[in-house]
C-alpha cells in the first residue's frame, strides 16, 4: 500500500483553555502537564511516528501561528491560511496540495487538539480505513463508541455494515442532542460520536467539492492557485455541512481507543481523573493544593500553593498575567469571559 499523506488542523483558537490558551498560543500548542508533557499537537504528530513521514505530513494553521507550528512539527509541510474559513477551505487547499504531488493518494486529516489513551488501538484503526478508502473510495469518517450519552457532540447514525467489509454505512450526520436524545442514542447502538476525522481518496474528496460546492475549483482556478487570492472567495463553511451530509458513499470506521475532544476544563479533569490524577478536593495539573471541606476543584496554578476552604465546583487557573476562578457548570461559557477581558486588555485574550 502506498504511504498516506497526513493533514492536521491546527488553527484552531481555544478559547475555552484561556488563560492557559490564547490567541497567541491556543490549546494545540499546549501540553496538560496532568496528562502529557508533549503538547497536543506533538502528540498528535506521535501518533503517526514509523508510519508517516515528514514529507507526506502537512498543517494547516493561520499566518499567526504559522512559526509556532513550524517549530513543534519536525520538518511537516505547513500550510498557512491567510484568514480563518472554517474546515472546508482548508482542507480543500490541503487537497489541492497533495493532488499536485500525487494524484493517486489517500489523504488522512485530523484535529491537531484530540487525546487518545489508547494509540496503537487508533492506529490500528486508522490504518483499516486507509485500506478501505484506497479500494473503494469511498469517503470514511471515524466516529467514537459513546462511552456516555454527551451533549456536546454531533453523533453519525449507522445503518448497519458496508459491503464487504468492517466499515459501517453512514445514515446520517445528527446535530448535538439534547440529554434524553443522547440517552437514547447510546441505548440504540447505532449511533457514535462525530470525532472531526476523516479517511479519503484525494480524487475522491475533490470530486464530491466539485459536486457539491463548485465554487471552490472557481475560486482555486480563476486565482490560478494563488491561496491569498482564492481563499476569501472561498465559502466560509464545515467540512460536515459543505460536503460530507450530503456526500454519496460515507461510511464509518468505529474508534475505541479512549478519545476525548479536549473541548473544556472539565474535559481534562475527567481524563485526568481516568488516568488516577485525582484527589478528594479534585484535579490538579499543576500547583500545589491544601484543601479543606472542598470538593469537586480543577487546579492549573503552576509554582504556586492553592489554598481552597469550603469551595466547591471550581476551575483555578493562573498565568503570568491572569488568574481565573470559573464554576464547572460555566466551563463552556469561559469565551464570554475572554470576549469582555479583549475589550479591554487585549494583549491577555
Amino acid at each position: 500500500m502506498k504511504i498516506p499523506h497526513l493533514v492536521v488542523m491546527a488553527g484552531g483558537s481555544g478559547t475555552r483553555f484561556w488563560p492557559k490558551s490564547t490567541s497567541k498560543k491556543p490549546k494545540q500548542l499546549l501540553a496538560f502537564e496532568g496528562l502529557s508533557s508533549r503538547t497536543l499537537l506533538e502528540q498528535t504528530l506521535d501518533r503517526f511516528e514509523g508510519w508517516i513521514a515528514p514529507d507526506h505530513r502537512w498543517i494547516v494553521t493561520t499566518t499567526q501561528l504559522s512559526e509556532a507550528v513550524s517549530r513543534q512539527s519536525a520538518g511537516a509541510r505547513v500550510l498557512a491560511e491567510p484568514q480563518g474559513r472554517n474546515t472546508a477551505p482548508c482542507i480543500y487547499w490541503a487537497a489541492r496540495e497533495i493532488a499536485a504531488v500525487d494524484p493517486q493518494a489517500v489523504m488522512m486529516v485530523m484535529p491537531s487538539d484530540h487525546f487518545m489513551r489508547d494509540v496503537p488501538g487508533f492506529v490500528a484503526t486508522v490504518r483499516a480505513a486507509v485500506d478501505w478508502a484506497s479500494k473503494t473510495g469511498d469517503l470514511v469518517t471515524l466516529g467514537i463508541s459513546p462511552t456516555r450519552p454527551e451533549t456536546g457532540y454531533g453523533y453519525l447514525r449507522t445503518a448497519g455494515p458496508a459491503s464487504g467489509g468492517p466499515a459501517l454505512q453512514v445514515e446520517a450526520f445528527v446535530e448535538k442532542p439534547d440529554l434524553e436524545r443522547a440517552k437514547r442514542f447510546v441505548a440504540d447502538g447505532r449511533h457514535l460520536w462525530n470525532g472531526g476525522m476523516f479517511v479519503w481518496k484525494v480524487g475522491s474528496i475533490l470530486a464530491e467539492f466539485d459536486r457539491l460546492m463548485p465554487e471552490m475549483r472557481s475560486a482555486w482556478e480563476s486565482a490560478s492557485g494563488d491561496v491569498l487570492v482564492a481563499y476569501p472567495r472561498m465559502t466560509a463553511t464545515s467540512i460536515d455541512f459543505g460536503v460530507m451530509e450530503k456526500a454519496e458513499k460515507v461510511v464509518t470506521f468505529p474508534l475505541e481507543c479512549g478519545w476525548d475532544d479536549l473541548g473544556s476544563w472539565t474535559s481534562v479533569e475527567l481524563l485526568a481523573r481516568a488516568q488516577g490524577h485525582s484527589h478528594e478536593w479534585g484535579v490538579g495539573l499543576e500547583g500545589e493544593v491544601t484543601a479543606v471541606d472542598s470538593k469537586g476543584l480543577v487546579v492549573d496554578v503552576p509554582g504556586r500553593r492553592v489554598a481552597a476552604l469550603g469551595v466547591e465546583d471550581l476551575i483555578i487557573v493562573e498565568t503570568d498575567s491572569v488568574l481565573l476562578v470559573a464554576r464547572k457548570d460555566r466551563a463552556q461559557d469561559i469565551k464570554k469571559m475572554v470576549d469582555a477581558v479583549r475589550a479591554v486588555r487585549p494583549e491577555l485574550a
